[in-house]
C-alpha cells in the first residue's frame, strides 16, 4: 500500500501521515504521475477531499487500477 499525499509541498512540510510520499495534485494535473506500479493498491489524501477526489479520477484516466480516496487528512489521524 502506498500513501500519497497530493497537497503542496509547504502543506506536507507543515504537517502529513508518518510514511505518505507527497506528489502535489499541480503535478497530475500537468500530466506528471506517481512513479508507482499503476496497479498497486494507492491511497490518496489532501487537505478536505477534493484535491484528492481530482487526483484519483485523472490518474484512473491514465491507468491507475487500485486508488482508494481517503479524502481529508484529519480522516486518517
Amino acid at each position: 500500500m502506498i500513501l500519497i499525499d497530493v497537497r503542496t509541498k509547504e502543506e506536507f512540510d507543515n504537517d502529513h501521515i508518518n510514511g505518505a510520499i507527497n506528489h502535489d495534485i499541480m503535478n497530475i494535473m500537468e500530466g506528471k504521475f506517481p512513479s508507482v506500479d499503476k496497479s498497486e493498491e494507492i491511497h490518496l489524501y489532501c487537505e478536505s477531499g477534493n484535491r484528492s477526489m481530482m487526483a484519483k479520477s485523472m490518474m484512473e484516466s491514465v491507468g491507475f487500477t487500485n486508488i482508494i480516496d481517503e479524502g481529508g487528512i484529519n480522516n486518517l489521524k
